[in-house]
């Protein structure tokens, strides 16, 4: 094999280190990876022939290959699933370590070229090729991984920030390899500069994998402190569905009791006291028959409960459920989910002076809950990167422990406002069924 197919094969191998990344930590939009390799070989295959038919200049050639990278990654926008800073960042990733590799492949086959009978081409393909295999396995075992922990955490900010560390090496490498660590040049110097250029190189992988491991390793922390914020939630939750239970309680002993007393007191009435009586004891009954909002016990105690909340804030209050006694969801989801969107409510409907209200629809569907609760708010929405931020002091707290209990299959949790109008809509799946069936 001569040295001009050893360049063409050393090439092929260089497009297969930048293509690696994508490949392996990303799923195509239809099944067909066979399909995109070949439009990006083909992409390859027109950038080489450019440069052999028309002779251009080494220098002139590096913006075609600048060109060509940006349609690659166009390529990779258009045919691979998942966000355009996880796209960046694999693609960067993969151009920085395929750049790196081309120095330090021809240097160890410059120091290999007098100790075999090969050509310093053919070493330069196998030195390729050892090199390919490791950084298959270092993105197989390690970077898949980290990448899909990290950017499915991480805001747009912190992405961009992330990003900007292999953008940066990047530049920086390209112009010293095509400068003053350029391998025709090194190859002209002393050891101590080749060893400069290695040491430089080592540096520029250990930060990377630093930075990824530290990066994750606070995302990770900072789960946990919200899963631990999450937990003390719930037992708060289960605290006042106790309390709720413990009131239920002693609100039927009290009317056992209430029943004796109005036995007895209307034995000893004539028949106009006893019609008066009983009238004023049906409008009693009357008002507390309005606030049984549905037939589970602990959402009807629930929903009591934020009524005469909203009644003394003097907010509108309406509720329409058509929920029986026995739904297959159990009632610490039901209390979390409606608990939380009605706080968010009342908190947003107390900011305003006047037309505060609070409507709230529920239905079992055949196996699933619809959900929707609206109030009123003032018009003011804070957003980051496209999600809308709590005003609250705990900083939305009660939205996070909805979604993260909003974690099967199926559910759903999303919001929609306009001026005066703030909506939540809730979709909660059939807890009794499989996972993998929802």
């Amino acid at each position: 094999m001569n040295d001009e197919a050893c360049s063409v094969f050393q090439d092929l191998i260089n497009l297969a280190v930048r293509m690696m990344p994508i490949f392996m930590c990303m799923e195509p939009k239809h099944k067909n990876k066979e399909n995109i390799a070949a439009v990006s070989a083909y992409l390859w295959v027109l950038m080489v022939s450019m440069e052999s038919v028309f002779h251009i200049d080494p220098r002139a050639f590096l913006t075609f290959r600048g060109i060509f990278s940006c349609l690659f990654f166009l390529v990779l926008l258009v045919f691979f699933k998942g966000g355009l800073l996880k796209k960046a960042f694999l693609y960067i990733s993969a151009w920085l370590f395929a750049v790196l590799s081309l120095p330090l492949n021809e240097i160890a086959a410059r120091a290999l070229a007098g100790r075999t009978g090969l050509t310093l081409g053919q070493i330069g393909v196998i030195v390729s090729l050892i090199f390919a295999a490791g950084f298959c396995l270092f993105v197989r075992f390690w970077l898949k991984s980290v990448v899909e922990q990290l950017f499915s955490q991480l805001s747009n900010r912190s992405g961009t920030l992330l990003l900007t560390y292999p953008s940066v090496s990047l530049v920086i490498l390209f112009i010293g390899i095509n400068t003053i660590f350029s391998p025709r040049s090194l190859a002209g110097r002393g050891m101590e500069d080749v060893l400069f250029f290695m040491a430089l190189c080592a540096m520029i992988l250990v930060l990377y994998v630093m930075i990824l491991s530290s990066t994750l390793e606070i995302v990770g922390r900072r789960k946990t402190e919200e899963e631990l914020r999450f937990a003390r939630q719930l037992i708060s939750q289960q605290r006042e569905h106790y309390n709720q239970t413990l009131d239920y309680i002693e609100q039927v002993r009290i009317i056992r009791h209430d029943f004796r007393h109005h036995i007895h007191a209307l034995l000893n009435m004539d028949k106009e006291d006893q019609t008066r009586y009983l009238q004023n004891l049906q409008r009693e009954l009357d008002t507390a028959a309005e606030m049984v909002f549905c037939q589970n016990q602990s959402v009807n105690g629930l929903l009591q409960e934020y009524a005469a909340r909203a009644r003394q804030d003097g907010v509108e209050f309406e509720a329409r459920l058509d929920l029986s006694a026995r739904v297959p969801v159990d009632d610490l989801t039901l209390c979390i989910v409606i608990g939380n969107l009605l706080e968010n409510a009342l908190e947003a409907c107390r900011r305003l002076r006047e037309n505060r209200f609070i409507h709230l629809q529920a239905r079992w569907m055949e196996d699933h809950m619809m959900m929707m609760v609206e109030n009123s708010y003032n018009g003011q929405i804070k957003q980051s990167g496209g999600k809308i931020l709590s005003s609250k002091k705990d900083g939305g707290l009660g939205m996070m422990s909805i979604r993260r209990i909003l974690s099967r299959p199926g559910d759903e949790f999303d919001v929609c406002y306009n001026e005066n109008t703030f909506t939540a809509m809730v979709k909660i799946m059939d807890r009794t069924m499989p996972e993998n069936s929802a």
